[in-house]
C-alpha cells in the first residue's frame, strides 16, 4: 500500500509593516508619535545625519517611514496596486478625532457603518488615507493592554522624537 506524502506546510508571515515613502521624515514621525502614539524603534541616517528612515512602533502596530528626495515623490491616481488605505485602530477613538481636529487636520465626522465599526477618515501631511476603526466588538485578540517595550541596541528611549 502506498503512502501518501504530506506536502511541507506553507511558510508563514509572521507580521506585515508598511513603509511609506514621505516628503519630510521629522513631520510625519512627529504626525504619528503625537496623534496615534508611534515610539521610534530603529533609525538610519545619511553620512551628513540627515534623517533617511525609520521603524515606528505602537503596540502591536508597526510602521516605516523613509524620507524621498523629490525625484522620488510622485503623485499617483490610484491604481491597481497602488490604491491603499492604512486602517488605525486607536484606544481612544474619539479622542484621537477631537486632538486631529484641534490641530487643525482635515478629519472626517465619526460615522457608524453598515458592519457596525464607528469609522472616521483623514490624510497625514503626505496625503496617506488613514481610516481609523473602533470596531463593533470592541477590543480585539490583538488588541493588548500595555504596549511592548522597544528591543533592546541602539533603539531611542521610547520619548526620544529625534532621529539618529
Amino acid at each position: 500500500m502506498a503512502q501518501s506524502v504530506k506536502p511541507p506546510a506553507a511558510p508563514r508571515v509572521r507580521k506585515l509593516m508598511p513603509s511609506l515613502g514621505v516628503a519630510d521624515l521629522p513631520r510625519a514621525v512627529a504626525f504619528y508619535r503625537d496623534f496615534f502614539g508611534f515610539e521610534i524603534v530603529d533609525s538610519y541616517d545619511d553620512d551628513a545625519g540627515r534623517p533617511l528612515w525609520c521603524w515606528l512602533r505602537a503596540g502591536v502596530a508597526e510602521l516605516q517611514l523613509q524620507q524621498l528626495d523629490e525625484e522620488r515623490q510622485i503623485t499617483l491616481d490610484p491604481a491597481i496596486g497602488q490604491s491603499w488605505v492604512l486602517y488605525l485602530r486607536p484606544d481612544d477613538l474619539d479622542g484621537v478625532h477631537a486632538r486631529l481636529r484641534a490641530a487643525g487636520v482635515d478629519v472626517s465626522d465619526i460615522e457608524l457603518t453598515a458592519y457596525g465599526a464607528r469609522e472616521c477618515f483623514c490624510k497625514d501631511a503626505d496625503g496617506y488615507d488613514l481610516w481609523l476603526t473602533e470596531p463593533e466588538s470592541g477590543r480585539g485578540p490583538d488588541d493588548e493592554d500595555d504596549d511592548d517595550p522597544a528591543p533592546d541596541g541602539d533603539a531611542l528611549a521610547p520619548d526620544d522624537a529625534t532621529l539618529h
